[in-house]
Parts: structure tokens; sequence; C-alpha cells
């Protein structure tokens, strides 16, 4: 077994290739009533880079085939003592020591950059034991839930989409924040930072003007960046926000952030954007017909506002912390 490191730029289109086909295999067995990946959408996010952020990629290669893959995520701007990764073994390799090698390779990256701590995002089941026997401790449960559009109430959505806030109006906008929102815009993401992150041991994410054109330009060749954003009148802040990710190839959004500032908490602005989205997307891009999202299951307001609007649980994914010296040490 040869493991590699590569990135956005060094990555060849075999290579890709060979990312696509363990990305897609693991899915069709772990994730079946899923959509299936979309090789355009996995290119795309290999070949995302921004300046404030690293992705090292991590190819196991068996008899010349890439066996797995990991992908870490590492920021250069905040939380410079951890890493996050995701990992995904063809399901005709696992067993043989391919997510130990890929773990082997990734806790050696983060020694070389200084970092301690390690999270790994997986679906609760399949990678449970052998996390557990690598010194890996669940820090945060967080429930997937899934809106079939087909479902919804529209009555009762479009009744709370255009309940009326007194003192706020909605802005909506996609792909590019218009520039008189955006200093706005990015202090609302900082709201992200309140929400639950358990026993993850994280600290503040930093949003400016900048990261949001970054995270704009990343996004762009996976889809259609949708904002609902909630503006107090008087001041004209961003009190509120939501957003959608809508992908060109497939019939499932993604649910990205959702957040109230709060001194605007306790006015409904959380239910009332998703609403206004919900209403906006079923008319305005009818191919969409479901939205997936995830929140931590100690997150009680905003998945009471999901139930409210229809979303169902869909699943578990927990967040497995590692620390590096000691993931180092077991792995040898």
């Amino acid at each position: 077994m040869e493991i590699r490191r590569l990135d956005h730029a060094s990555a060849t289109d075999a290579d890709i290739a060979g990312m696509f086909a363990v990305r897609a295999a693991a899915a069709a067995r772990d994730q079946p009533a899923d959509p299936p990946p979309v090789f355009e959408d996995v290119a795309a996010r290999v070949r995302s880079h921004r300046p404030d952020r690293r992705r090292p990629h991590l190819v196991a290669r068996v008899d010349g085939g890439i066996a797995g893959w990991g992908v870490l995520w590492v920021s250069v701007v905040d939380n410079l003592h951890m890493g996050m990764m995701e990992l995904w073994v063809h399901p005709d390799h696992r067993r043989r020591g391919v997510a130990t090698a890929l773990l082997r390779e990734a806790a050696a990256v983060l020694a070389e950059d200084g970092r301690t701590v390690l999270l790994i995002g997986a679906d609760a089941g399949p990678a449970d034991g052998l996390a557990t026997r690598l010194g890996g401790r669940v820090v945060q449960v967080e429930r997937l839930s899934l809106l079939r559009l087909a479902d919804v109430d529209w009555a009762d959505v479009a009744a709370v989409a255009a309940a009326k806030h007194p003192g706020y109006r909605i802005e909506a906008w996609a792909e590019r924040t218009p520039d008189e929102l955006l200093a706005g815009y990015a202090a609302a993401k900082s709201a992200m930072n309140d929400a639950p992150h358990d026993d993850a041991d994280f600290g503040a994410f930093t949003y400016t003007p900048q990261t949001i054109r970054d995270d704009e330009a990343v996004m762009r060749p996976l889809g259609e960046y949708r904002v609902v954003a909630a503006v107090h009148e008087e001041t004209g802040a961003v009190a509120g926000f939501t957003e959608l990710l809508v992908p060109p190839r497939s019939p499932r959004a993604t649910q990205e952030d959702t957040a109230v500032l709060p001194a605007h908490r306790g006015a409904g602005l959380g239910l009332w954007v998703k609403a206004d989205m919900l209403v906006r997307v079923r008319a305005e891009r009818p191919q969409v017909a479901e939205v997936l999202t995830g929140n931590a299951t100690t997150n009680r307001h905003m998945l009471a506002v999901n139930d409210r609007l229809g979303f169902r649980p869909w699943g578990d994914h927990n967040f497995w912390q590692f620390d590096v010296g000691e993931l180092s040490a077991r792995l040898g």
C-alpha cells in the first residue's frame, strides 16, 4: 500500500477519477437511500482552493488503484490547534488497513504543523469500532434531517414566510452578496460561533467580508449559493440569515448555515428566513425535490424550527475527536 499526499494543484484527472470511484462506491454501500455523488461536484471540491485554508488530500493506492481517500481541512487563520477530516474506503478494500494507514498519515500531517486535535465526521455505525479502538471519542452527535418538498404543507409555510416582522425586512440574493450588505452579513455569520459544539475542542471561527467572498468563489462551481436575510430596518444590520446550496445536477439541495444575532433573537427570524427560502426555491428552482440539513442534537431551537417546517430525521452523524499525539502512538 502506498499513501500519497495531494492538493488542489497536484491532483491529476486520473487521481480525481480514482477518488470519485471510492466516494461513489462507499456512498452506494453506506448511503443507498441518498442521491449518488456526481463526478463534477467531487472534482470541483478537489480543485477548490482558498487562501485561508489548506485541504491536503490523502490517497491510499493498492495495486496501482486508489482504495481509500481522506481530505483534511486545516485553517490558517483560526483554530490553529486542530484539523478536520472526512475519509472514505472502497468497500472492496475495507478491513485491510486502508483507513488505518490514512489516519496514520493524517496524524503525521497535523503533527508536522504543530496541531494537536483531529476531528472526523462519520455517519453513525460503520466507523464506530475503528474510531473507538484508536482512542477516539464522540464529542458531538448531529441529527441529519430531510425535507421532501412534495410533503410540505405549503399553505402553512407560505403563511409563515408572509408573516409581518415589524422593524425587519427580507433581502435575498444568490451567488454574490450585495456590497452594501457584505460587512453586515459577515458580522451575522459570527453568530454561528454560538451554535452548540458540545465537547468538541474548537474555538471561534473567523468571518470577514473576505472570507465571505472566498466562500462564494469556492461554492460557485458546486451550484447556486442562495441566501435569505432578515435586515434590521433601523440599523441596517443583517439580523439573521439562512443559506442553501442548490446543485445543478442533483435533486437534493443542502442547507448550509442559519443563524440570528443575539440582539435579535426571540422574534422568530430564523423560522421566517427559512420559510421564505423554501417558498422562493419552490417557485424558482422546481428541480429541487428535497433539502438536507444537519444540526447538533443539543441545538433544540434549530431542530424545533426544522420540525416546524416539515423536516424529518434522516440519520445520525458523529464527530469523533482524537488527540494527535495519542493517535500517532497507537498507530506506530
